[in-house]
């Protein structure tokens, strides 16, 4: 089975494919979608779908797993800005006819770390050990990587690394 992760995230969509074979998920691959500040909402929101499309063909994951994102109160336009990303995420994943899960940061957190409120940096590691790799280059790959391994743990074990 494969999964992609998606972290989604206006200046950066990160994501991470990971093949899952009896209970070791191993990489695939991972990176992130860059969009420029400088560029209209309108070109950012259609980069990052033209590229979500050309991942989803080049990796035909088994399932997607996206990061449910919430919107501050005090950052309502940022909330609006990631909701037009997740819709792009959305379309995309539903014309592809692939199965799709949401994760809360909190679950996956809990399901990697075994703290809610872990750090970056502390999901990271995790997510390091636990594909035996040495370097993940961005942030939001890592992120979105974990969002992959929670549904492989929440699918195969519920929720036990």
């Amino acid at each position: 089975m494969k999964i992609l992760g998606i972290d989604p995230g206006l200046s950066s969509t990160g994501f991470g494919a990971i093949q899952c074979q009896n209970e070791t998920p191993s990489l695939l691959t991972c990176g992130y979608i860059k969009t420029s500040s400088k560029e209209h909402t309108a070109k950012r929101v259609s980069q990052i779908y033209t590229d979500l499309e050309r991942l989803l063909r080049s990796t035909q994951p088994d399932l997607v797993a996206v990061e449910n994102a919430f919107s501050l109160v005090r950052y309502p336009r940022a909330g609006i800005l990631l909701g037009s990303v997740l819709g792009i995420v959305y379309v995309s994943v539903f014309h592809h006819n692939i199965p799709m899960v949401e994760i809360t940061p909190r679950e996956i957190k809990n399901a990697l770390v075994g703290y809610g409120a872990a750090s970056k940096p502390q999901l990271r590691t995790q997510v390091k050990k636990l594909l035996k790799i040495n370097h993940i280059k961005s942030l939001h790959a890592s992120d979105a990587l974990a969002v992959a391994l929670t549904a492989f743990y929440r699918k195969s074990f519920k929720g036990k690394p």
